[in-house]
């Protein structure tokens, strides 16, 4: 019997609350409004036409430019099959930029990018659309970048999510895609 966490069960461990209720309004395939509350954090990420919010105050991405100022998150979690992915990304994220998060939760670290208190977010893995689509949402509204593994912009169909304040995009899309020339993909 295997007795090891799944992915679920990972994001909802006692004494860390960083778990979200999301929520989006897509129309033609695209997000038109989104919500991400967190009672435990006791945020409320949002976003609409006229920006992106938390707890009622307007956001915006970070301004950095360096990529050594940087805090980047690894997201969407990689099955064990998958690891030297995950540890190639993380090696990736370690060598470019100045700091590294991980948290567990992909909407919260998407409202994260999009309040500037990370400047990305990273993986090569094909994310569910309701663990994305809300923060994605988020990120553009207040001023982000979220492209696939390819540097396309991002949709539900897209392998990978990179996601920046848009200044050092291509520095970000770099340490995503250490992880496909890992695999050989």
């Amino acid at each position: 019997m295997d007795h090891r966490p799944h992915r679920r069960d990972e994001q909802l461990r006692p004494g860390i609350p960083v778990w979200t209720t999301s929520v989006a309004a897509v129309r033609d395939g695209e997000a038109v409004a989104a919500a991400n509350v967190c009672p435990a954090l006791r945020d409320t990420y949002t976003a609409g036409p006229e920006g992106a919010f938390l707890n009622g105050d307007r956001l915006a991405v970070s301004d950095r430019t360096d990529p050594e100022t940087f805090t980047v998150a690894p997201t969407i979690w990689w099955d064990f099959d998958r690891r030297d992915e995950y540890a190639a990304t993380v090696r990736a994220i370690v060598e470019r930029f100045g700091d590294m998060r991980r948290f567990g939760c992909a909407q919260i670290v998407l409202g994260m990018v999009a309040s500037g208190a990370l400047d990305g977010t990273v993986t090569n893995v094909v994310p569910n659309p309701w663990d994305t689509v809300a923060g994605v949402y988020a990120v553009r509204q207040a001023g982000g970048t979220v492209t696939d593994i390819h540097g396309e912009p991002w949709t539900t169909e897209s392998r990978g999510l990179v996601a920046s304040n848009g200044k050092a995009h291509d520095e970000v899309l770099a340490a995503a895609r250490a992880a496909e020339a890992h695999c050989g993909k």
